[in-house]
């Protein structure tokens, strides 16, 4: 199996790295007016415009045609850069609309004009803790085996919510169903919930990576004793473990993409097992990245905490490691 990217990938790839990092650079300063006001938000209408929304969605449904492998490719980029949620909401949200054959939906969807946020629903169901809400005209309900798109109105008496991921809104809210929704339960609900968990390990991949790059740089420019720190043992092989990771991680995402690009009868097991791979990179990083650059680490203008708080975050988006665990080896729910 070939696990390296194609030309047209790597196009994807150059694309979304130029861009990323020219507009979103991470820095504490991109929140400083808030996460409601962050330059990401500003930029999914240009995000629609290039067609990552619409990218991995089949031609007759409104979509570019290109598949898992593309997305996952994409959104590690987004990781990388720590893109708001909402596009990847977006995303499944397209998907569900087109599942339904709600072409209208769609359509307003990919071009960017209708915005999505998330939830994070508590097990009983209640209360549900929107991510991304403020602005947002859907929010994308995501609770055990169902995946909805609603509109933002029905999630009622909203309260700002002091989030371990200060870059982006988080809100506790109560949920009122009255009105149209799109919605998919059980079997239909199950490719939604499988290309969600795609995405979020694409993403977490991205951050795993960025925070093993911000390190090496570090360790490469630190002097102490005359020598560059990432000559000591206690550097160098804490940066081995992170490559070591990241390389564990992003390989397991593309086994996962292409076994959910081809319908394999593992795909479930082979996204579920990414999810749990890349979760584990990305907050093992962090910290370790964290204590490695010190005092400077621990600075809230150094940008490392904001790829640890985000993988926090991600993880408990359809239920956290512990649950994903109990599905991995509950095979029959793959």
């Amino acid at each position: 199996m070939d696990l390296m990217p194609s030309p047209e990938e790597e196009q994807i790839i150059d694309t979304a790295r130029a861009l990323l990092s020219k507009e979103l650079p991470v820095d504490y300063l991109r929140w400083e007016k808030g996460a409601a006001a962050a330059p990401d938000r500003a930029l999914l209408s240009a995000f629609a415009e290039l067609g990552w929304i619409a990218l991995g969605l089949p031609e007759d449904a409104g979509g570019f045609g290109f598949g898992a492998t593309e997305e996952m490719l994409l959104f590690r980029e987004a990781g990388r850069a720590l893109v708001t949620p909402m596009l990847m909401a977006a995303v499944i949200a397209a998907r569900l609309a087109a599942a339904r054959g709600d072409a209208e939906s769609v359509a307003a969807l990919v071009s960017g004009e209708r915005k999505v946020g998330l939830t994070i629903s508590a097990d009983g169901g209640e209360p549900h803790y929107v991510i991304e809400g403020d602005g947002a005209d859907h929010v994308l309900l995501v609770a055990g085996n169902r995946v909805a798109l609603l509109p933002a109105g029905n999630f009622g008496e909203r309260a700002p919510v002091a989030g371990v991921d200060g870059a982006v809104t988080l809100e506790r809210a109560t949920l009122n169903e009255d009105g149209a929704a799109l919605s998919a339960d059980g079997e239909a609900a199950r490719p939604l919930l499988r290309h969600l968990s795609l995405l979020i390990a694409a993403t977490l991949v991205g951050a795993a990576e960025a925070v093993r790059d911000l390190t090496v740089a570090h360790a490469s420019e630190r002097s102490q004793f005359g020598q560059k720190i990432g000559s000591f043992q206690a550097v160098s092989h804490p940066c081995a473990d992170m490559a070591v990771r990241c390389e564990a991680a992003l390989s397991q995402a593309k086994l996962a993409a292409i076994a959910l690009r081809d319908g394999s009868e593992d795909a479930g097991f082979q996204v579920q097992a990414a999810r749990i791979v890349a979760i584990d990179a990305a907050i093992a990083n962090a910290s370790a990245a964290i204590q490695l650059h010190g005092g400077m680490g621990f600075a809230a203008e150094y940008p490392i905490h904001f790829y640890l708080k985000r993988a926090h975050l991600l993880d408990q988006v359809g239920g956290a490691a512990a649950s994903q665990l109990d599905a991995f080896f509950a095979l029959d729910a793959l």
